[in-house]
This record gives C-alpha cells, sequence and structure tokens, in this order.
C-alpha cells in the first residue's frame, strides 16, 4: 500500500511552528527597539542642547535682553584679564637683574645713571627706585627713617595699581549672578501675569514651564560668568601677592645700602670735621 501524498504536519507540530515564528518576530521587536532606544540615549548624552533644539545662539536669544549685559561683562572680563596677565608678570613688577644694577649705580652713587636707567625700565620696582633716587639728590641731608617713609608711600602706591585692576574681576564676579538673578524674576513676573490673564490648562501648562526655562537661562548666564571670573581673581590676587612680597625683600635690601652708605658719609664727615679742627687747634697753638 503506498503511502499518502498528502505529507501535511500534524496540528501540534504546525502549532509549535507558529509559536516559534511568533517568539521570533518578538525577539526582533524588542531588539530593533532597544536599538533606537540606545541610539536616542547617546545622542541625548553627547548634545544635550542639540536634543532640545537649542544652541548657544537660541540660549542666548531666548535668555532676554539683559544676556546682553552679561556679554558686556564677559568682555570686559576678558579684557581685565590679559591686561592682569601683562602688568602681574616678573619683568612688569621686579626684573631679574634689576636690583643688583641698583645696588651697583648706588655704591658708586651714579644717581643720574640710576634714575635713566629705571625711567627706561618701567617696572613697579624701578618706579619705587626712581622716586627714592630723586628724594636723595633733593634732600642729601635727609636720614634713612625719611627715605623709609617715601619708599614705603610709594611701594603702597604700586601695590593699589597692581590691586585695583583685579578689583573688577571680584565686582564682576558680584554683579553677574545678581543680573541673571533679576532675569529670572523678569521671566517669572512675566509668566504669572500671563496665568493670571488667561487659562493654563492643558496645554497652557506646558507653555509656562517653557517660560520658566527661559527665564532660568539668565541665571545659568550668570554664573557661568562669575565663576570664572572669581577664579581668575583668586589667581592673580594671590600672584600679585608673592610680587609684592618680592619686591619688598628688594626695596629693603636697596634701603640697607642706603642706610650704610649715609653712616660711612657722616663717619667720613666727623672725621674731616675733626681733622679740620684739629688743625685750626694748632695754628692758634703756633
Amino acid at each position: 500500500m503506498r503511502p499518502d501524498c498528502n505529507t501535511n504536519p500534524p496540528a501540534a507540530v504546525q502549532k509549535k511552528q507558529m509559536q516559534t515564528g511568533i517568539s521570533l518576530e518578538i525577539v526582533l521587536f524588542f531588539a530593533y527597539t532597544t536599538r533606537v532606544n540606545m541610539h536616542a540615549i547617546f545622542l541625548t548624552t553627547a548634545n544635550p542642547l542639540k536634543s532640545t533644539g537649542w544652541g548657544l545662539m537660541e540660549l542666548f536669544e531666548k535668555g532676554g535682553p539683559l544676556m546682553w549685559a552679561l556679554l558686556f561683562l564677559s568682555v570686559v572680563a576678558f579684557m581685565v584679564m590679559f591686561v592682569c596677565l601683562w602688568t602681574t608678570r616678573t619683568s612688569a613688577v621686579l626684573p631679574g637683574r634689576m636690583v643688583m644694577s641698583v645696588e651697583s649705580c648706588i655704591r658708586r652713587k651714579d644717581y643720574a645713571g640710576l634714575m635713566s636707567m629705571c625711567e627706561r625700565d618701567g617696572s613697579s620696582f624701578a618706579l619705587t627706585m626712581h622716586v627714592i633716587v630723586m628724594f636723595l639728590q633733593r634732600n642729601p641731608r635727609a636720614g634713612i627713617e625719611e627715605v623709609r617713609e617715601v619708599a614705603s608711600a610709594e611701594g603702597a602706591r604700586q601695590t593699589n595699581i597692581l590691586t585695583r585692576q583685579i578689583n573688577w574681576l571680584s565686582d564682576i564676579g558680584a554683579i553677574a549672578p545678581m543680573i541673571g538673578l533679576l532675569g529670572t524674576v523678569v521671566g517669572m513676573m512675566k509668566t504669572f501675569m500671563e496665568m493670571a490673564a488667561g487659562n493654563f490648562e492643558g496645554v497652557k501648562q506646558m507653555q509656562m514651564a517653557h517660560g520658566i526655562a527661559e527665564a532660568m537661562i539668565t541665571t545659568a548666564g550668570g554664573l557661568v560668568l562669575a565663576i570664572p571670573a572669581m577664579g581668575a581673581y583668586v589667581f592673580f590676587r594671590s600672584r600679585i601677592q608673592k610680587r609684592i612680597a618680592d619686591m619688598e625683600v628688594a626695596v629693603t635690601h636697596i634701603l640697607s645700602v642706603v642706610s650704610v652708605q649715609m653712616d660711612r658719609e657722616r663717619r667720613l664727615g666727623n672725621s674731616y670735621q675733626r681733622g679740620a679742627t684739629q688743625e685750626v687747634l694748632d695754628e692758634e697753638d703756633f
């Protein structure tokens, strides 16, 4: 007897094949969904502003008119940082070989050459020495205490010039967050005024949240400006303190040399006077 040509599988086998096909489709669906979700998460993590459709220009425009004030302060802060970098360098405050050159001129009493050298150099130490030498030339009988007072006054003036520049950074660091907070308050006021004037149910609530987010942009902008400004202020403050301490040591050394020169001249003058007096007495005795 020949077997039947109808080779259809039994119902159990068909059911198993159907379940296998459905399971495979479910696995493929979950794999595709996971891939899409991971791709979206990667894009959001890599560029959060792009995921919201906001770039730097969009954030600046959405921040309102106070963002222009923050932009102006940021330009001023950048210029102040550049100026502080230039004026607080070593050659601008205390050049390396300047102390030795000044000491050599004082020992030779070459005050004219010393003043010319200080005018050409233009550093803080050179300007202080210029004032001291000018005082010595105009007051040859002045004592070391008067010279120290002149040096102290001029050193305080040079210190004030250096520290006055970095105070701009401190002021910008304090003003920028306040401007950002003002922008946030203004944005919140506008949002609540719109709430009082209209209905914020449903989709309107999303618009209110959008307005609050825009109001917070100015606060973020103020903090982004204030944090680097305060960091630069702390850096330049410590740098200026080190420069001033080094200059004080150098000025003290030069004043010690001047004091030694004055004592030597005073001893020589007393010896000369005693010698002249003795000669007069000898002539009278004769």
